[in-house]
């Protein structure tokens, strides 16, 4: 997947994004990081198609996105919202069947023959008949993931996926996405909050500011002291301990009078 020149500008000349350039490469993990208001949640609805740019282009397997079809497009890439609304009390296995839809009518009988490998590698099998209602935030989280890996995809877009889990569901969930990524080889580009995360479970981090790219590259190269004092005016040091190098927030040093 490849951006050219991406702008997208709001009604009343509100600036999005503004030509931003980059790459996905194939089997990847890009983690996309940056203040609030710095673009993130625009780029994500660009390349899941939910708006459509200003200027530039977006490709993918070197044709613009524009070019495929709902159901070409949903054969491709798969997204996870970070907020997900349920308007009636349905069981996880019917919610997962809809990611069937880019390759057979609604009307069509749902193959769960298909559906079941997934259940099982999310170890959501015992859970299939559940009311999604009455599942934790956790449960529900793995629930979304499933449905959109039932579409099969090769790119996988995820916003801000850990928001609303605590800790435990929180490490479990990005375990899943790196054991989604090594195992099943897909490209999977995620909107983070969490530094550490983006650091420990991505290739390639994008920093986003005021709607520009102002750092591409790898986690060690791009989410340093020195940056994040620059991006999100905040005091940090990186720590080394047995489990690797760490971001830890320092107390911001008062201003002299």
């Amino acid at each position: 997947m490849q951006v050219k020149q991406l702008s997208y500008t709001y009604p009343q000349q509100k600036r999005g994004i503004d030509r931003l350039d980059f790459t996905i490469e194939p089997g990847s993990m890009t983690a996309v990081i940056g203040p609030n208001g710095s673009g993130k949640s625009t780029l994500f609805k660009l390349l899941a198609r939910e708006l459509k740019p200003t200027a530039g282009t977006i490709y993918l397997d070197q044709q613009p996105i524009t070019m495929f079809s709902a159901k070409a497009y949903a054969r491709k890439v798969a997204v996870v919202h970070q907020h997900n609304l349920l308007y009636d009390d349905i069981s996880v296995l019917d919610l997962v069947r809809f990611g069937q839809l880019p390759y057979h009518s609604l009307l069509a009988e749902p193959d769960d023959v298909a559906i079941k490998p997934i259940l099982d590698y999310l170890e959501l099998t015992p859970l299939q008949q559940q009311s999604m209602a009455k599942l934790s935030g956790g449960q529900q989280q793995r629930v979304w993931l499933a449905l959109a890996l039932a579409q099969q995809p090769e790119y996988l877009l995820l916003d801000e996926p850990t928001t609303y889990l605590d800790l435990h569901f929180q490490a479990s969930f990005m375990e899943l996405l790196a054991k989604l990524n090594r195992e099943m080889h897909l490209t999977i580009v995620m909107i983070l909050h969490d530094l550490n995360q983006a650091r420990h479970f991505s290739q390639q981090v994008l920093i986003l500011a005021d709607g520009a790219i102002v750092a591409a590259g790898t986690p060690q190269a791009v989410i340093t002291p020195a940056r994040l004092r620059e991006v999100f005016q905040i005091n940090t040091e990186l720590i080394t301990t047995t489990q690797g190098e760490f971001i830890v927030q320092l107390p911001n040093q008062p201003t002299a009078n």
